[in-house]
């Protein structure tokens, strides 16, 4: 088989050999030119996935980029809320305290109501004086500290 290639290739036989030498060199050629053309393609091909795949890429930056600043936004909004909660704890606990600081004055007040004791008065008191012990407790829760 090699000495008839190589009879081919030195022309020994004629000119029939030749031309199928030729076929096949032009046949060859032909198609490493439809690889080329294929192997561009693919490439082409590749480039545009790429260039796709880039784009996605960059939409998914953004996206993330965005939901940072909307973390940053909701971790303010939270710490507000937490300040605004606190601020009304601390807000109720004052009206609770006033509410109780009340409830002991009005029971202040009805103690002192429910001791006044009622007695004849001398002519002289019901013109000019109460009784002392329920003058004494007026004065007394008046003269308090705020």
């Amino acid at each position: 088989m090699w000495s008839s290639i190589l009879k081919l290739i030195t022309g020994q036989r004629g000119v029939i050999p030749l031309a199928v030498m030729a076929a096949l060199l032009l046949a060859a050629l032909g198609w490493i030119y439809v690889q080329d053309l294929r192997l561009d393609a693919a490439r082409a091909d590749a480039a545009r996935q790429i260039q796709a795949e880039r784009v996605a890429h960059d939409e998914t930056r953004l996206r993330l980029a965005a939901a940072g600043h909307e973390i940053v936004r909701l971790e303010a909004a939270l710490d507000l809320a937490r300040n605004s909660t606190a601020a009304v704890q601390e807000s109720l606990r004052q009206a609770l305290g006033r509410e109780a600081e009340a409830v002991g004055a009005a029971a202040a007040r009805k103690r002192i109501l429910d001791q006044m004791r009622t007695r004849p008065r001398a002519e002289a008191e019901t013109t000019e004086v109460i009784d002392d012990a329920t003058r004494n407790a007026v004065v007394g829760r008046i003269n308090r500290p705020l």
